[in-house]
């Protein structure tokens, strides 16, 4: 029989798949959780939409009175504040408990604070009931930041592949000590069991050690769709580029592919020429097949079987060229039976590796990197310009950028997608980062020194009696 259990989250596992979650509770219940493995259980919670709990949660912060620049914050109101807070964590409790529990315990934890005389006490008190109602969707962030460090760019890699890259990151992310014991086994004979308890501090540690579990097996991985770049969880061991979900009502298992074969042609000028040639090719046979008796003479002879004999031939090509053993070139040249595609020349666009970005890097140097916090509209005027214009340079198209033109296939192919989104960043970058003339920089220091005389008349101001 199971010891009683203290406040907390218990993870039990024998085999590391599946687990079971127990939350206990400070009156002493406990809420036991659907058995899943680690892969489903990470699965849900960085999948899980927080964003009407974080609009209200924002809400309070944005509008509530206690956290106003004051040289004095009332009790009062971190007692107004209380009320409408502590309550939108109720919004929680049945589809994410976890999560719930989390809120709890760190809430309870800050309003067990103390008041030490300070003028601002009560906002300092309100502010940490907020950042514990803030804990689920600032750790979900944190943990997808994790999913992209270990998870994007490994479908065709192994288990090891993943875990070297997040421990190249971050080393010992994974290797936490938690509470651990054994319990009883069924078994009279035997004193041990093979089954582990974790006791777990909070939400974090729960994912951490999910995570630590997950990389302990190989029956299962997470991946990325390609097309959307939600995560799943492929169900077979053959390389899966699509998920099983849909992007605008249209499933990724089938606009994807459309969508790769696109992108393919707009960055590889001679995958582009194989296209055009193969849907004429296909074309050509299609008229000859259709046509009427004693049409077939004024048409180009080119049968359904040229057409599958070509395209078995053409895609053998394609299979070498996209593995780099022959050139564009030489591709053109081994599918083009007729001198339709001369002269034999094609421009081929390269992304940068994802793991080389600006993106990429933001991640390495902060887990807890938010793109809203480095990313925001901005108006720009070049002056540079015969006749200058404000223009907007979208955070939209600054991620992108960030990214090296990497994006899902959807957002890059959704039927509201902005195009030449990458142009105006890169004038923005253009403008931040290049060097500057001798009338920008004498500009520059003149607005830097300026900036310190006024702060510096403030400071004596202050001083004065």
């Amino acid at each position: 029989m199971d010891k009683k259990r203290k406040p907390g989250i218990y993870l039990l596992t024998d085999t590391g798949n599946p687990v079971e979650i127990i939350l206990t509770w400070t009156d002493g219940q406990e809420t036991r959780l659907p058995r899943q493995s680690p892969a489903e259980a990470l699965m849900d919670f960085v999948e899980f939409d927080f964003s009407d709990y974080r609009s209200r949660v924002e809400g309070l912060w944005e509008e509530h009175c206690v956290f106003e620049e004051r040289d004095e914050v009332l009790y009062a109101d971190y007692e107004d504040f209380a009320a409408q807070a502590v309550p939108l964590a109720e919004q929680l409790h049945a589809a994410a408990p976890a999560a719930y529990w989390d809120v709890q315990h760190h809430a309870a934890l800050a309003e067990e604070m103390t008041d030490d005389g300070e003028p601002i006490f009560a906002s300092r008190k309100a502010f940490a009931v907020l950042t514990a109602l803030r804990r689920p969707y600032f750790l979900q962030n944190r943990m997808r930041n994790i999913f992209e460090i270990a998870f994007a760019d490994f479908e065709r890699g192994t288990q090891q592949d993943r875990f070297r890259a997040l421990e190249a990151t971050w080393p010992g992310i994974v290797d936490r000590s938690f509470s651990v014991r054994f319990l009883p086994a069924r078994e009279e004979a035997a004193p041990v069991g093979q089954t582990r308890e974790y006791a777990l501090s909070d939400l974090y540690d729960l994912c951490l050690a999910e995570l630590s579990l997950y990389f302990q097996q190989s029956r299962q991985r997470i991946a990325r769709c390609e097309n959307c770049w939600r995560y799943f969880i492929p169900r077979t061991e053959a390389e899966s580029r699509y998920c099983y979900d849909a992007a605008d009502r249209r499933p990724c298992k089938e606009i994807g592919p459309r969508n790769m074969r696109r992108f393919r042609a707009d960055t590889d000028g001679a995958l582009a020429a194989y296209e055009r040639l193969r849907r004429r090719l296909e074309e050509r046979a299609n008229r000859l097949e259709l046509a009427p008796p004693g049409a077939e003479s004024r048409l180009i002879p080119f049968d359904r079987d040229q057409y599958a004999a070509w395209l078995e031939l053409a895609r053998e090509a394609k299979r070498d060229y996209q593995a780099g053993r022959i050139s564009a070139g030489e591709f053109l040249r081994h599918i083009d039976l007729q001198g339709e595609l001369t002269p034999y020349e094609a421009e081929r666009t390269e992304l940068p590796p994802p793991d080389e970005t600006p993106w990429r890097n933001c991640i390495k140097r902060d887990m807890d990197f938010v793109p809203g916090g480095r990313f925001a509209d901005i108006a720009l005027l070049d002056l540079r310009e015969a006749d200058p214009a404000w223009e907007t340079v979208t955070a939209e198209s600054q991620i992108l950028h960030a990214r090296g033109g990497h994006t899902s296939l959807h957002d890059r192919y959704r039927a509201d997608a902005p195009e030449d989104l990458e142009v105006s960043a890169r004038k923005l970058e253009e403008l931040t980062s290049g060097e500057r003339d001798a009338e920008t920089e004498l500009l520059a220091r003149v607005l830097q020194a300026a900036a310190e005389i006024s702060l510096t008349e403030e400071a004596e101001a202050e001083e004065e009696p």
